[in-house]
């Protein structure tokens, strides 16, 4: 597994890597419940991405939609993007040996540090969220008997397991694995992006991408630098 270190303005790092879309479903299973959580999860999950490509694909027509249909897509959108962002954590759980690739015009004892800092707060955040919405998800339960689902079950579930998938990952990342860092000059060359405007600066995103053989890094670096959702 490859992570890079994307540098964000003059001294932030955003940690990326680009990973298939289904998210392997090595989750621990032993035993019924924690099997049925799974497939739970990653049925959701798949809906999420089904969702996502479908909305994508018929982004540019011209049929009108409801208000019900339109906060739909938008609460869509928005769990898509929370999955992006752990899915790096969630694949990091399985991994034992990882390459951090950094700029090459800072060393590999600072990439670590930054590594491990980022892998720390991850931790620490993602555990908070799970016990928030593991919490949530327990309040909600006696809504189960109403007619139709339970909408807010379903959500606060899907949210408490993912957050717990990047708490596992981060741990995983903190405490297992062993780290490799490489230089990259490429890497190093996005640092002119806040300097730059309009097509010269799109330009550059795609020429990094293109050369470290990455599809979506170009569209990640302008969500984080634009400020993005």
């Amino acid at each position: 597994m490859e992570i890079f270190l994307v540098p964000v303005g003059h001294d932030g790092y955003e940690l990326y890597c680009e990973v298939d879309d289904h998210v392997a479903s090595s989750t621990d299973a032993r035993g019924p419940w924690r099997r049925r959580a799974s497939a739970a999860f990653h049925g959701t999950l798949a809906y999420i991405e089904a969702e996502r490509r479908r909305r994508l694909e018929s982004a540019g027509g011209a049929v009108p939609r409801t208000r019900g249909q339109r906060l739909r897509d938008r609460v869509l959108a928005w769990l898509a993007e929370r999955v992006a962002e752990q899915r790096l954590l969630w694949h990091l759980r399985s991994q034992t040996e990882v390459t951090a690739r950094f700029p090459d015009d800072i060393g590999a004892a600072d990439a670590a540090a930054v590594v491990q800092g980022s892998l720390r707060r991850d931790s620490r955040r993602h555990l908070v969220w799970m016990l928030v919405h593991t919490f949530a998800y327990l309040a909600s339960l006696p809504l189960t008997p109403l007619p139709g689902p339970n909408v807010l079950a379903v959500f606060f579930s899907f949210r408490a397991l993912g957050h717990a998938l990047s708490w596992l990952g981060a741990r995983q990342g903190l405490r297992r694995v062993r780290w490799r860092h490489e230089p990259s000059d490429a890497l190093a060359d996005l640092r002119r992006l806040a300097s730059l405007h309009g097509s010269p600066r799109t330009q550059l995103a795609h020429d990094v991408a293109a050369r470290l053989h990455l599809r979506h890094l170009d569209t990640f670096v302008e969500r984080m630098t634009l400020g993005g959702p």
